[in-house]
Parts: C-alpha cells; sequence; structure tokens
C-alpha cells in the first residue's frame, strides 16, 4: 500500500512540476541553462562596461590632476609675474583668459617650449614689438600640465 501511495506521490509531483514548467515557459520564463547562459553573457557585458568606466575614470582622474599640476607649475614658475588670469598677475603681459578657446593645445605646447617660434612668423598677434618670454627648462609632463591647465582657461 506504501508503494503505491509513494507511487502516486511521486506522479503527482512530476506532473505538478511539469505544469508548473509549462506555465513558466509560457509566460516567458527561461530554462535554467538558459538563465545560466544569460548569466554568463551579462557577467562578460557587466566585465566589459567596468572596464569602460573604469578607463574613463582614469583619464578623467589623469586630467583633473594634470589640470591642477599645471596650476601649481603656473605659480611655482612664477608665469603670473608676466601673464595675468581673471585680472590677477602683471597687467602689461598677455592675458591668458579664454586662451583654451582661442589657441590649440598644439601652439600652447610650442609656445611654452619655444615662445620664439610663433612670435617670428606672426608678431602682429602677439600685440607687442618684442617677445620676452624666456625659453623654459620644463619636463615633459610639466609641459603637458602647464598645456592642460591653460587649455582649460576658456
Amino acid at each position: 500500500m506504501f508503494r503505491k501511495k509513494s507511487g502516486l506521490l511521486t506522479v503527482i509531483l512530476t506532473a505538478s512540476f511539469v505544469m508548473i514548467r509549462t506555465c513558466a515557459l509560457a509566460n516567458g520564463v527561461k530554462r535554467y541553462d538558459e538563465q545560466k547562459a544569460g548569466a554568463n553573457a551579462s557577467k562578460a557585458e557587466n566585465k566589459s562596461k567596468q572596464k569602460q568606466y573604469s578607463k574613463k575614470r582614469t583619464v578623467r582622474a589623469k586630467a583633473i590632476t594634470s589640470v591642477s599640476m599645471g596650476k601649481n607649475l603656473y605659480k611655482q614658475y612664477q608665469c603670473f609675474d608676466c601673464h595675468s588670469i581673471a585680472g590677477k598677475g602683471c597687467k602689461d603681459g598677455m592675458k591668458l583668459d579664454g586662451i583654451g578657446s582661442i589657441r590649440t593645445k598644439e601652439f600652447i605646447r610650442e609656445h611654452i617650449v619655444d615662445p620664439d617660434k610663433h612670435f617670428d612668423k606672426h608678431p602682429e598677434a602677439f600685440q607687442v614689438d618684442l617677445n620676452l618670454m624666456p625659453p623654459q627648462q620644463l619636463e615633459p609632463a610639466e609641459v603637458a600640465s602647464l598645456v592642460e591647465y591653460l587649455c582649460s582657461l576658456k
């Protein structure tokens, strides 16, 4: 008698499981192996997104660091003795307000490294008769930081 009840219970449970599974599939619920495959794809997609976000964050952090380092170098090398930004510094030298929207990064970099390069070609653009900016002996990273800072002045 127990075997018959046990067998009947197995049949009922199996039938119930089949019905539940059929209803679930009909309502769009995926099978376990499909869910697992989808989860693995999601993990790979997630890792890819995390890498992209991490790269963007690193680039942003470097840019911020570079701009702040450039600002510190501007003060350290006392560029304000000849230049002004937002009315602070020397009023006689070139004003650097908005220089980032007037000049390209390459132009600014070249002008820091070799101030006479552009002055000799276009002295009228500088509104002075003589270029007084001395050549700077800066490390490439310092030049890059100064350029980033000056380009941020828009």
